[in-house]
């Protein structure tokens, strides 16, 4: 079980009085070596892009360097390739070609943080950002690696922001994280739910179902996964209704939650389900659900049965 208080903890004791208030006091910051070999595009070592990290982190007065901080930073560079990608409409111009090269670059970073019994947490942010590489000019490694520096700048400052809103969602009472649900903005829906999941909060439960529609398909696989986090059966009938309106491949994930959940209408869903619907793909995925589900009840049977026999 991940620990939400340990790296509350951290956030809201390890600074000193000379930090900037809430600032997060950062031990140590790496870059993947590993994420750089075999990415000729990219221009700049591992120690460069340590220091733009640390300018980046800083300058969102979050975070402060500190002598054995009990927080580490990892930055990885998950992509860096040349992509194409339509031209935006408002720069379409007569005789213009409908697609330009792009630098596109994909960074993640994962933040840790021990607990006094060892215990780690993690967070995890990701960034992504494209820049045209003005493809007459690609001849020149210099022009090249120009676009792919932009294009890290600016995922750099994507991951960071996301790595620091995901900190403040941590810091909001349940209240203005339910908010949050109703956000226009995809990222706060989806760094509420992410603390909400952690929470286990029930009182949260109608919302997260109503995100199970959400525009954004990763929002709603959050929130599936959030009321499985919760466990509360209220969710069982509306996911049942969610199966009904989305792609068979996409319904298997969706079937794992229902079963994990359990209860009767679970089971009767997924028994049906296992023998009657015409696609294989469901067909199997309700077969795995229906097992787990009927193996998690026989142990809890065998659970009860136990403490029945119990002097």
């Amino acid at each position: 079980m991940r620990r939400l208080s340990i790296l509350a903890a951290v956030l809201l004791t390890a600074c000193k009085p000379s930090a900037r208030s809430g600032a997060i006091h950062v031990g140590q910051i790496t870059v993947s070596e590993t994420g750089l070999s075999g990415k000729p595009e990219i221009g700049e070592s591992a120690e460069q892009l340590r220091k733009e990290l640390q300018s980046a982190l800083e300058a969102t007065g979050r975070f402060t360097l500190r002598d054995n901080g009990p927080v580490t930073i990892r930055m990885e560079i998950d992509r860096a390739q040349r992509v194409f990608a339509p031209v935006p409409v408002v720069q379409a111009e007569q005789g213009q070609p409908a697609e330009r090269e792009m630098a596109e670059v994909a960074i993640n970073l994962e933040m840790t943080s021990s607990g006094p019994q060892g215990d780690v947490d993690r967070l995890l942010a990701e960034g992504e950002a494209r820049r045209p590489t003005n493809a007459d000019d690609t001849l020149d490694p210099a022009a090249r690696h120009a676009a792919f520096d932009a294009a890290i700048d600016a995922a750099l400052q994507a991951a960071v922001v996301a790595l620091k809103d995901q900190i403040d969602a941590r810091r909001k009472p349940d209240d203005q994280l339910i908010a949050d649900l109703s956000s226009p903005d995809p990222r706060a829906r989806d760094y509420a739910i992410r603390v909400l999941a952690d929470r286990r909060s029930p009182a949260a439960v109608p919302q997260l179902i109503a995100r199970l529609q959400d525009p954004n398909p990763e929002v709603a696989r959050r929130a599936a996964g959030a009321l499985i986090a919760v466990g509360d059966r209220r969710a069982v009938r509306p996911l049942i209704e969610t199966t009904r309106k989305r792609r068979p491949e996409d319904v298997g994930p969706i079937l794992y939650a229902i079963g994990s959940l359990g209860g009767p209408e679970a089971e009767a869903f997924l028994f049906t389900l296992e023998s009657g619907s015409p696609d294989e793909e469901i067909r199997r995925a309700a077969q795995g659900a229906y097992a787990d589900l009927l193996r998690r009840k026989q142990e809890e049977m065998a659970r009860v049965t136990d403490v029945r026999r119990a002097p």
